[in-house]
């Protein structure tokens, strides 16, 4: 129970810090729609695809080591040292980015490149402080941060939009200035700057960091094939008009993404915590049927919601993304739950493991999109995403089956599917009150599913008021 209660805090937090505020961003659709081209949208979205790949690949992913290597030490000094050699490494990535950037604005006329340059120099700054941060404890202030960094973000589109009359570079500079405001209130309480020094330097830490870092870098630039490749792809073979279609669809699946990363980012530090223990294999057990639950229920019940506010929040231009969403969510559900998995090997230190998966899985990706994209459009994307992180779900599961000996409910499983089958029969077929009574249903079940963390947490709170009164 201890765990479930760390990790429910954890996940609060992460709720107030990311879904609470990005809410805003949400419903700041109507806006960029009525005013922003699809054209624009799709380069907007093309050019922070590149970004995805070329951040992680760059930089080693090595805020997810220096985050694991927290964790080895139970003094704040050795944390900082696990900090500082990652830092190091870090320093070199920076270098790295900026010259890349110089050779590309010497060679090439790629539009807003100082914007695309300071979008990804910021998310790499906002990266390593939200995972030092969290590894240090400091969950509050990561979460704060992100709040007022997604508000500042919000608004400062708002008055661009609106007041200045600005479109594609609004959306670029807008984003830069809510992440630098994060770091900004990062930096001025977890101190990370004035507790760097050269004394902590430890090679064998740095090579450590590498050796455990590199298959993620490897796994980063897998995983971009596999989830990013295809707005490119959409972008290069159907034209950045569609891949402005596909961009608001995804904005619908974010949303399901940002509640399951204030779960992943809670699982990511309980798991990381466990790292050096013997038998986990009940707590993983049982810690992926219920994220599986959790998933499952989640997805089911965003179709009915979108069916509702989609003709609202979408202006006319944009209304071709409707068709696509409910494949989009399928899938984004599975990768969600990839990235769950991913966490556990992460946490054993087997990141070849997570690299290897994930290049299977996105070769499935690419080779399926090109072979349907000809002929049934936006939908080969969705089609071959849903394919990719299924077989990437699958090899995982046989080698958590093998080494950490986690069982599955599969019956729970196919039950989903199946309920999902329904939802969207309802959600193509039905009217909007048909979709509301289908919700209703879903949290009945879902009320009846988690009956027993909802009768323990009933019986917490109970005990907590009769400790008060007595």
């Amino acid at each position: 129970m201890n765990n479930a209660k760390r990790f429910l805090k954890s996940s609060a937090l992460y709720f107030a810090g990311n879904v609470l505020t990005k809410v805003i961003s949400f419903f700041l659709l109507p806006l960029y729609t009525s005013r922003i081209a699809t054209g624009d949208m799709g380069y907007y979205d093309t050019s922070v695809s590149y970004l995805n790949i070329l951040i992680p690949v760059i930089c080693m992913e090595i805020w997810s080591g220096i985050m694991r290597y927290i964790y080895d030490y139970d003094d704040l000094r050795g944390k900082y040292k696990a900090v500082f050699n990652g830092m190091v490494i870090f320093g070199g990535s920076v270098v790295l980015y900026l010259a890349l950037f110089v050779a590309l604005g010497l060679v090439a006329d790629i539009r807003c490149l100082l914007f695309i340059f300071f979008y990804g120099l910021f998310t790499m700054l906002q990266n390593i402080y939200s995972y030092v941060a969290r590894g240090l404890g400091y969950n509050t202030v990561f979460a704060v941060s992100g709040i007022i960094g997604s508000l500042v973000n919000s608004l400062s589109n708002i008055v661009m939009i609106l007041g200045f009359g600005m479109t594609l570079n609004s959306l670029y500079l807008a984003m830069i200035i809510g992440l630098a405001v994060q770091v900004v209130i990062m930096e001025s309480r977890i101190h990370l700057l004035k507790n760097l020094s050269v004394k902590l330097y430890d090679s064998a830490i740095v090579k450590s960091m590498i050796r455990f870092s590199l298959p993620l870098c490897l796994n980063s630039a897998s995983y971009w094939f596999l989830s990013g490749y295809n707005r490119v792809g959409i972008s290069n073979v159907l034209g950045y008009e569609a891949n402005g279609l596909y961009s608001v669809a995804g904005k619908f699946t974010y949303a399901l993404t940002l509640v399951s990363i204030c779960f992943n980012m809670a699982w990511q530090e309980l798991v990381f915590s466990k790292g050096n223990e013997t038998d986990k294999s009940e707590f993983y057990t049982t810690a992926s049927n219920y994220y599986i639950k959790f998933l499952a229920v989640g997805t089911i019940l965003f179709l009915p919601l979108i069916q509702l506010v989609f003709p609202v929040m979408i202006a006319e231009a944009y209304q071709d993304a409707y068709p696509t969403i409910p494949l989009y969510i399928l899938a984004t559900a599975v990768s969600i739950f990839s990235t769950f998995q991913g966490n556990i090997f992460s946490a054993e230190k087997q990141t070849g493991t997570i690299f290897v998966s994930t290049l299977i899985a996105a070769v499935v990706n690419v080779a399926l999109f090109h072979l349907l994209a000809g002929s049934l459009g936006l939908q080969a994307a969705n089609i071959a995403l849903l394919a990719g992180f299924a077989v990437n779900v699958i090899i995982r599961m046989i080698l958590l089956r093998k080494t950490a000996r986690i069982h599955i409910d599969y019956p729970f499983l196919i039950g989903a599917l199946i309920l999902f089958g329904v939802a969207c029969f309802v959600y193509f077929t039905r009217s909007t009150l048909w979709n509301i009574l289908f919700a209703l249903a879903v949290m009945a079940l879902c009320i009846y599913l988690f009956r027993d963390l909802l009768g323990a947490a009933w019986h917490a709170v109970q005990s907590k008021l009769h400790r008060t009164d007595a």
